[in-house]
């Protein structure tokens, strides 16, 4: 046998057993890393965007012991000073936060990873 002939049959073999497992096995590893990874962040922008809530509920809360009718806005809490300039004005994923204010209860609030208000991943601070 050649050695032409030989290299023409070691490349007509297709992949071995082995290595079809050994590549399911690498991909199906990298795909579980990658949603641990993922599921991480996840988590990270919740807490985050939690604490950015908290923190825009609170210079509302200053804002109305100041100003005793209206609901603040965003803006107004920023130009008034209550809260900083380089405060975060949206979430995570770029969802805006929303004030709502009823009596004397304030809710701050954005709609989360999935972008839609009022369902159970939406971030909010309320008191």
């Amino acid at each position: 046998m050649t050695p032409a002939r030989s290299r023409s049959r070691s490349h007509s073999r297709g992949v071995t057993p082995i290595a079809a497992a050994l590549a399911v096995l690498v991909l199906g590893a990298g795909a579980s890393c990658m949603w641990w990874l993922g599921s991480g962040a996840a988590r990270d922008g919740q807490e985050s965007s939690r604490a950015d809530a908290a923190q825009i509920q609170t210079a509302a809360k200053a804002f109305r012991a100041q100003h005793a009718d209206g609901c603040p806005t965003l803006s107004s809490l920023q130009e008034e000073e209550f809260l900083n300039h380089n405060a975060r004005g949206d979430d995570a994923w770029g969802n805006r936060f929303r004030i709502s204010c009823e009596g004397s209860e304030i809710e701050v609030s954005s709609a989360g990873p999935d972008g839609k208000s009022k369902n159970a991943d939406d971030i909010r601070a309320s008191r």
